[in-house]
């Protein structure tokens, strides 16, 4: 990370970076990009995806103004779960505090809402029993959204697939491993959606 740092105050002379994503959190791999956002004092919004030391950047760089009047704390909703790497004015802490806040005002799903949700994939289940390509297309479809759909049954918010999928398999095994067998075989989707109907009714009894 040193020198990926060392290289985003050489080319863009920050007052603030924040990583974020698998090496913010020590969960990189050979295939992971770095991503973070930096802000420097004037200059055009940039998106760096260069290499550096064989490693891909996605760093998006905005004008310290961008986010002196309304920030749109949707836009720069990754930095949740970062870390403050580069910040000798507060600028980074003052954002983290933003998003925090913004987050913490957020409204969850309704259990009106989560209803909704789950039939919508009762709905899907049938229309993936066509075996056409429409069929095939909805069962990817379903397994995909399903997994946000858990995490509003469970009352969390949906952070991408990898940091849910983690959540889930600490706080939900049981829900885990039939989610992954309905990734791998897709006869197992038909408990899995059930699963996610008994959880919508009552998820407290849903913990293991």
């Amino acid at each position: 990370m040193e020198e990926i740092l060392a290289y985003i105050k050489d080319t863009y002379q920050p007052l603030a970076v924040i990583a974020y994503g698998s090496y913010a959190d020590g969960t990189y791999g050979p295939h992971s990009d770095f991503d973070a956002l930096a802000v420097r004092e004037a200059g055009p919004a940039v998106h760096d995806t260069d290499f550096v030391h064989g490693i891909q950047l996605d760093v998006f760089v905005y004008p310290k103004e961008h986010f002196e009047a309304n920030p749109d704390w949707e836009e720069i909703l990754p930095i949740l779960h970062g870390q403050v790497v580069y910040d000798p004015h507060g600028l980074g802490a003052g954002l983290m505090q933003g998003v925090q806040a913004y987050v913490a005002a957020l409204p969850r799903k309704t259990p009106a809402q989560v209803q909704d949700e789950i039939a919508w994939c009762e709905k899907m289940l049938l229309r993936t029993q066509r075996g056409d390509p429409e069929g095939m297309f909805r069962l990817h479809w379903l397994l995909v959204d399903s997994l946000e759909i858990f995490c509003d049954a469970a009352g969390q918010f949906y952070w991408g697939p990898k940091k849910s999928l983690r959540w889930m398999q600490s706080a939900y095994p049981d829900a885990f491993s039939r989610y992954v067998r309905a990734l791998e075989d897709p006869a197992a989707l038909k408990d899995w959606v059930q699963y996610l109907k008994e959880m919508a009714v009552n998820p407290e009894t849903r913990t293991s």
